[in-house]
């Protein structure tokens, strides 16, 4: 029976492995960053200062997530997730409460952009660290089907609060006014990341990965090189999503705007969501090669976002968004499962917070690019044509490089 055969006889139980507690609260605590990207655009662009600030904004909290996720990995590997988890959600609440009084009393666009930079290097990475934690099961349980189903679950978690994340900004900004909303999601930040903090901070002592790979005396095990050769790839794979996220999210914006429905784009852009938390569970039962699943999704990429172009009515909108969902979510499973495959055990946290980096750094280079495309608003849907193309390349690669018979992710 071959690995494939005996993957398919034996599901292992999320349930029972990761218990409801962390089920629970590692979906629920990644759903206030997923509104700030959007709540931050809509806070900026409400008070006044345009899309061209709002779409830097977002590009800088991109970027700080960029900067401060590997530092936030690097130390969970080392001290544990709980510490650095706390330290985290106080960061982004400081940074939260600058931004307010920055854009209140001086709205200076360069303070305006470090308090978004501040925001987003303090992320508390909850996808990454709970993705960490199923690899460590996994490799303790010497179970290689566990981390397979559980980077589907994973994915689809992220697309949810993908889905409800900028739902709930768009629906606040437009519902209460930019300042109320932010205070709202302010508080929704300690509720939220809060209670995996709780669940972090209580449960049973666990060795942290550097103590799990073997060397709890020295904690030398840390400092175990990542692959990057074999990680490129991959990394650029979670790139391209981040540039489908960040485009599409800053276009979609400007398009409803300039139609003077403004509430549609967290609707809209929630479709795309939709889309790829279903792929995120259905393609790692797929039986195609990890490259093939990358190729095929940024194939669906490109078509989506270049008929999107060219789409007038909201419903076809959503429609064709849902599709760019599906694509998405294949080539994000598939991306994340090639950088979990190659990463050390005492580098695991690491590893997952840079495919975040890689993510994050699309979302700003696609906010960015988009921001500064969209005085003519269908063309800020020019980069996601571009991610789309970027992903087929990744997949190309990755397949020349992988050997015959590639491990399913």
């Amino acid at each position: 029976m071959t690995s494939g055969d005996a993957s398919r006889v034996h599901q292992p139980s999320l349930v029972k492995v990761g218990g409801w507690p962390f089920l629970i609260t590692g979906a629920i605590g990644r759903i206030p960053a997923a509104t700030l990207q959007l709540g931050l655009l809509m806070y900026v662009t409400s008070s006044g200062l345009g899309f061209g600030l709002g779409g830097l904004t977002v590009a800088a909290n991109g970027l700080g997530i960029a900067a401060g996720a590997p530092i936030v990995g690097r130390a969970a590997d080392r001290f544990g997730p709980a510490p650095v988890v706390l330290a985290a959600i106080i960061g982004q609440t400081l940074g939260l409460l600058m931004l307010i009084a920055v854009v209140a009393m001086t709205p200076l666009p360069a303070l305006v952009l470090l308090c978004s930079f501040v925001v987003g290097a303090a992320n508390p990475q909850v996808g990454p660290i709970s993705r960490a934690h199923w690899s460590l099961l996994a490799r303790k349980r010497e179970e290689p089907s566990l981390i397979r189903v559980a980077l589907g679950y994973e994915g689809a978690c992220d697309e949810v609060s993908f889905v409800v994340g900028p739902v709930l900004a768009s629906l606040l900004v437009g519902l209460l006014g930019p300042d109320p909303a932010l205070w709202v999601l302010l508080c929704f930040t300690w509720v939220g990341e809060g209670i995996f903090w709780i669940f972090l901070a209580t449960r049973s002592p666990q060795p942290t990965a550097s103590q799990s790979a073997g060397s709890e005396q020295d904690g030398t095990s840390v400092r175990v090189p990542l692959p990057l050769g074999r990680m490129v790839w991959p990394l650029l794979g979670c790139m391209a999503v981040g540039m489908i996220f960040g485009s599409t999210q800053t276009t979609l914006t400007a398009v409803s705007d300039a139609a003077g429905r403004p509430e549609l784009s967290g609707l809209i852009y929630g479709c795309v969501g939709i889309g790829s938390a279903c792929m995120s569970i259905l393609v790692v039962r797929l039986p195609a090669s990890r490259s093939m699943k990358i190729i095929c999704g940024g194939a669906l990429m490109i078509v989506g976002e270049t008929m999107i172009q060219f789409v007038q009515s909201p419903g076809i909108q959503a429609a064709v968004a849902l599709g760019i969902g599906i694509g998405v979510g294949a080539v994000l499973v598939s991306s994340f499962g090639g950088i979990e495959q190659v990463a050390p055990q005492a580098r695991v946290n690491q590893a997952m917070t840079m495919a975040m980096t890689a993510l994050t750094l699309g979302i700003s280079l696609g906010a960015a690019v988009s921001g500064m495309l969209v005085s003519e608003p269908t063309r800020g849907f020019w980069p996601g044509v571009a991610a789309g193309a970027l992903a087929v390349t990744a997949g190309c690669v990755i397949g020349a490089q992988s050997p015959t018979r590639p491990r399913r992710i």
